[in-house]
């Protein structure tokens, strides 16, 4: 029996469901291969755990100090900022990067919840990654991303050093880190949007 004929009796002997398991394993496998298929997978598995998780409020989260709010950043088109300037804002801080498939996976529910409070001069978005500005560009561009995007000027202030990316902070109006959630979560659902809202009042 020859290879043709061995495929053909393989599939003929497969149900609809079947045949579409082994493709489904194949292009999978394929896609593994290469750096931007990996990247692809891990978005997609990533996006539907960041619709499952959601970030609680943690009643005792830190109070960020003074020296806490002294960070320089730089945004994409070389405006620096001081988180400082922030101060008395509920402020959105999101620690990422363009090779980390949950920070990709968790991108599109931070792009709701900033649409839904853009307007809104209280409440403050930073995302924050230390990749070229050329590789930022090009990664918001392709996705049609609109939320502020920043750089490292300085050492993060100790409250965000992490080991661990995407890890996503927000501060409510007197400083407190009322949300410290590492990997994708749920960002854009209603439940985010009620917090921040509470937070405002």
């Amino acid at each position: 029996m020859n290879i043709k004929e061995k495929i053909n009796n393989y599939l003929g002997n497969k149900s609809l469901f079947g045949k579409i398991s082994d493709l489904v394993f194949v292009v999978f496998i394929i896609a593994m291969i290469f750096p931007s298929g990996r990247m692809a997978i891990g978005g997609a598995i990533n996006r539907v755990k960041a619709m499952i998780s959601q970030p609680e409020i943690d009643e005792n989260g830190e109070q960020m100090s003074d020296n806490d709010f002294n960070w320089l950043l730089t945004d994409i088109n070389g405006n620096q900022i001081n988180l400082n300037e922030y101060k008395g804002k509920v402020v959105f801080i999101n620690l990422w990067a363009t090779w980390c498939p949950p920070c990709v996976g968790e991108m599109p529910e931070i792009q709701k919840l900033y649409k839904h409070f853009k307007n809104n001069d209280k409440v403050k978005f930073l995302m924050i990654t230390s990749d070229p500005v050329s590789k930022i560009k090009k990664f918001i561009n392709k996705r049609s991303y609109t939320f502020p995007v920043y750089q490292y000027n300085s050492n993060p202030p100790i409250p965000f050093r992490v080991k661990s990316i995407p890890t996503t902070f927000i501060i409510n109006k007197s400083g407190k880190i009322v949300i410290k959630k590492t990997g994708a979560a749920n960002w854009g659902g209603s439940k985010t949007i009620k917090i921040i809202e509470q937070l405002l009042k």
